[in-house]
């Protein structure tokens, strides 16, 4: 029996809910309900009822729950004790990035580091992925640690912010909202706002609330990407809200970013909270404190 089937079933007895579960694990409902119900014919009995409208464990289902409970603890305490020496012995580190966000730091920062390190460190970075594939690599501890955008909000990840910023909404020189130093929210009403999909960029899904509450009339332009939303800004089709690195780019174009005062944007670098710190880890993070900048 694979062991992600235990936490799984493990977590869905915690939650009582499919939907909350799911979210927790990075999965669809789907697929999760896919994989009780192949764990409920492989042990030939049923695990969850759900005939009172709620979700409850069978009696077997509590059987299980508790055996499971114990096999993943010890799979996880075994799994700890051998990435812990391997990390101490390899010294690498593998960090997952989300997407744009290693130019956030100088170009030659983690070159830097590897060269430097006095414990015998050496940062990999994975390809770019967008935050919910990094939050589920380094869940599934495919990864040591992960760059990822704000709010760095599950249960399950200790963070160190790296940067704290506002939202800049990018507009044309000749817009009346140019001049100003910083504008709030509710001066994006009327507008057309172009900004990344709250699936790609999770400020965005914590942003996109505000806006609606303070500017009713605004409307929305999603793109997968960035340099989408920056072309919308360019040809005048709307405005465009994203972080202050992507916003001052193009100012020689003709346009201006604008910070909005109640939409924050951040990014921190993540670890599992059950990860025991070796001392390459704790070399990497303190490099890292050097570039903290909070702008609010």
């Amino acid at each position: 029996m694979d062991i992600k089937v235990c936490r799984y079933f493990t977590t869905l007895a915690r939650t009582k809910s499919y939907a909350r579960a799911s979210r927790e694990l990075f999965l669809t409902t789907q697929g999760l309900s896919a994989s009780i119900k192949r764990l409920e014919a492989t042990m030939g009995v049923p695990l969850i009822s759900n005939g009172s409208g709620t979700l409850e464990l069978t009696e077997y289902g509590r059987i299980f729950y508790q055996r499971a409970c114990a096999m993943q603890n010890e799979y996880d305490l075994m799994l700890d004790e051998i990435n812990t020496l391997q990390r101490r012995r390899s010294g690498n580190i593998l960090l997952a990035v989300s997407t744009g966000l290693i130019n956030s730091l100088p170009h030659d920062a983690i070159e830097r580091f590897n060269e430097q390190s006095t414990t015998g460190a050496h940062v990999e970075i994975t390809r770019d992925l967008v935050d919910h594939d990094c939050e589920s690599n380094l869940y599934e501890k495919t990864c040591d640690f992960a760059l990822l955008n704000d709010p760095i909000d599950h249960t399950m990840f200790s963070s160190l912010p790296i940067l704290k910023d506002r939202m800049h909404l990018v507009v044309k020189s000749d817009c009346p909202l140019a001049p100003k130093a910083m504008i709030c929210a509710s001066d994006l009403n009327g507008l057309t706002i172009a900004c990344v999909t709250p699936g790609e960029f999770k400020t965005s899904k914590k942003n996109e609330p505000i806006i609606r509450e303070a500017a009713p009339d605004a409307k929305f332009i999603y793109s997968t990407e960035m340099i989408a939303v920056l072309e919308a800004a360019m040809q005048g089709r709307a405005a465009a809200l994203m972080p202050r690195p992507h916003a001052t780019l193009f100012e020689k174009e003709g346009l201006v970013g604008i910070p909005v005062e109640e939409l924050t944007w951040g990014f921190g670098v993540a670890w599992r909270t059950d990860r025991t710190l070796s001392p390459q880890d704790e070399e990497f993070l303190a490099f890292l404190k050097q570039y903290q900048k909070f702008y609010c």
